[in-house]
């Protein structure tokens, strides 16, 4: 709590999540002084071991629903995810039950991204973000507009883009040599000559890359999945800058239209090499502010 007796909040100026298929495998939420961005990822296992429409939904879906429930606003972002990892390895034995026993690799897993706001003692705030994954913050500084996220991942996932090839593929089908490419990529999560993302099975707690900026009363925060990055990182339709920019102003709607429309115009991924044709599409813009 602030000298003048005031907590700080974040509140929503702009949330929209869209599946890229039929099932949505992303989240977003805030609470408080935190808010977070979750894109999940299936096991490697055909099968589902979970009841969700699917398990990274299940895992998405659970991540927000631990996070809402969160009832001490004080608490630390690293106590924080150190509790969520064993919330979630507890909820996921108890989905999966003991009718039977499944390896590690075939659990779900998520990137994450959680930030959190605190007050100066003079103008302003400080944000603090965790991230794990390659889910993306676009935060305002003096600097300009500065991006979290976590790469430790993109070595593996260049691996697959070379394992495509040429030519494109049918929307909803990963060709072959990818997909075995995501397989073993999958070996290296939360290994230290790997990348890290949360896990039911697999410990992630303290592994996160944790980022520290100050930023002016009522500025405008992005959280976003990579899914919705395309516009930036693939399409090359909109640097960070003008991306920021847009949401800043309302065109949130906007910008998901032009992303709908520049991936159907390029259905084979052949023009804009990706594994996914459609991919889920989540941002949530956020400011904080005083509140009691």
């Amino acid at each position: 709590m602030s000298e003048t007796g005031l907590n700080t909040c974040f509140r929503s100026l702009y949330r929209q999540s869209l599946p890229g298929s039929r099932v949505n495998e992303d989240g977003c939420g805030l609470l408080g002084r935190y808010a977070w961005i979750v894109d999940g990822a299936t096991g490697v296992s055909a099968g589902r071991v979970t009841s969700g429409p699917s398990d990274a939904a299940w895992l998405a879906g659970m991540i927000g629903e631990k996070l809402a429930s969160l009832r001490e606003p004080e608490r630390s972002a690293e106590k924080t995810l150190f509790e969520l990892q064993m919330d979630l390895g507890e909820a996921f034995d108890a989905a999966v039950g003991q009718t039977f026993e499944i390896d590690d690799h075939m659990a779900p897993s998520a990137c994450l991204g959680l930030v959190g706001i605190f007050p100066l003692e003079r103008a302003g705030y400080r944000l603090e973000g965790s991230f794990l994954g390659d889910v993306v913050a676009l935060v305002p500084t003096r600097e300009g507009i500065v991006r979290w996220t976590d790469e430790r991942a993109k070595p593996f996932e260049q691996r697959t883009l070379a394992a495509l090839g040429a030519g494109g593929h049918e929307p909803g089908l990963i060709p072959e040599g990818a997909r075995r490419q995501i397989l073993e990529n999958r070996s290296k999560l939360n290994s230290p000559d790997g990348y890290w993302v949360v896990h039911p099975r697999r410990a992630w707690a303290g592994r996160e890359l944790r980022f520290t900026a100050d930023i002016a009363p009522s500025e405008p925060i992005v959280l976003a999945t990579d899914g919705f990055m395309r516009l930036v990182d693939i399409f090359g339709v909109h640097t960070d800058a003008s991306l920021h920019v847009a949401l800043a102003v309302g065109r949130g709607d906007e910008l998901m239209q032009e992303l709908r429309g520049l991936e159907r115009r390029d259905d084979m991924a052949d023009a804009y090499r990706r594994v996914k044709t459609h991919d889920d599409a989540t941002v949530l813009v956020i400011a904080a502010e005083p509140c009691g």
